[in-house]
């Protein structure tokens, strides 16, 4: 089922820590959501929309950014109020949550189930404590397995969110985290580059982050170990906002507007070199997917020219017709 999402993003006034890569106001932009009124303005604009092109999707509220379980029970309870004369009209389906893993407990996932909260997004960034600890994140691996497994206890979808290429954080450390993930048994991933933001720790100490040659391929293998396993990446790369895209907010990194394109041109690339090693022919693909095929500006051209390549609408995205047979791309071993 489509999945809408409907974005309330929340200042961020109460996180009592300072993660070195943390800039919220350039990540985000600065938030204009200020009362109640906002927030349905908001909903009541976003589902006009929505429930006239997707009428079938699954929607969902989300309260995005600020730490949203660090505040008091009646906080957090004001908040998803405001969600429920929606649900009760049927006009959104669920609420989803993004938060830290050690601001989830078994209260916090009561306040949730009575108030019909669906999907919980933790920021773990790393199942490494010594990354996260560089990284001043302020918990441990240990500490976001216990909020994902509580969570999934609880019946709520759940999603994390990664980062690759972070101090301390190896290849071999982030394909474990990759593992752990899929090992943990959530629902969603959300994955961005390590990125030097100005006027973080992480800029003041002089760190520079990989850029996209250094991650991409690494990047490649970790989606598509996740995909093979049946976990959903539902993001790759931050989301571009005025305030990233200005001069100077950005010092070094992989930002980079198109990475899902970059990512998925590498796997696709890797999945045609199999086939022309096996000397294939000839294939059929859904039209969703051919860019992919090609590559991010035209990078996959070489291998394009080896083998016919057919787009079908009939074909799901993410899989190819070979001959009389349909085969996933990401169900080939490409990276076993």
């Amino acid at each position: 089922m489509k999945i809408k999402i409907i974005p309330v993003f929340l200042p961020e006034n109460q996180c009592p820590f300072t993660c070195k890569f943390c800039n919220v106001k350039v990540a985000n932009g600065e938030v204009s959501i200020s009362s109640k009124g906002d927030i349905e303005k908001l909903i009541d604009k976003s589902l006009k929309t929505i429930e006239e092109k997707y009428p079938d999707a699954f929607k969902e509220v989300a309260f995005f950014g600020g730490t949203f379980t660090y505040g008091s029970f009646e906080e957090i309870e004001d908040y998803l109020k405001i969600v429920q004369p929606y649900i009760e009209k049927g006009r959104v389906d669920g609420i989803r949550v993004s938060t830290r893993p050690d601001f989830f407990d078994e209260k916090i996932a009561e306040v949730f189930k009575k108030h019909a909260v669906s999907t919980v997004e933790f920021g773990v960034q790393s199942f490494n404590s010594g990354v996260l600890k560089e990284a001043r994140r302020g918990h441990n691996g240990e500490k976001a397995k216990e909020a994902v497994k509580l969570s999934l206890k609880h019946g709520f979808k759940t999603s994390v969110h990664l980062m690759i290429g972070l101090p301390r954080q190896s290849e071999e450390v982030f394909l474990n985290d990759i593992k752990q993930t899929i090992d943990l048994g959530v629902d969603y991933v959300r994955i961005h580059p390590f990125v030097v933001l100005k006027d973080t720790e992480f800029a003041k100490e002089g760190v520079k982050a990989p850029d996209c040659g250094d991650i991409v391929e690494i990047l490649a293998k970790g989606v598509y170990l996740l995909k093979k396993s049946g976990v959903e990446v539902i993001k790759l790369g931050l989301q571009p906002t005025d305030s990233l895209n200005s001069s100077g907010s950005v010092l070094s990194g992989c930002y980079h507007q198109s990475l899902k394109h970059l990512v998925f041109s590498v796997i696709y690339r890797r999945f045609l070199e199999k086939l022309i090693k096996n000397e294939i022919k000839e294939i059929a693909v859904s039209p969703s997917d051919l860019s992919y095929f090609k590559g991010y500006k035209g990078m996959n051209a070489d291998l394009i020219e080896k083998i016919v390549v057919k787009t079908d609408n009939k074909i799901e995205r993410e899989n190819v017709l070979i001959g009389e047979t349909e085969v996933s791309v990401f169900k080939e071993s490409l990276y076993d």
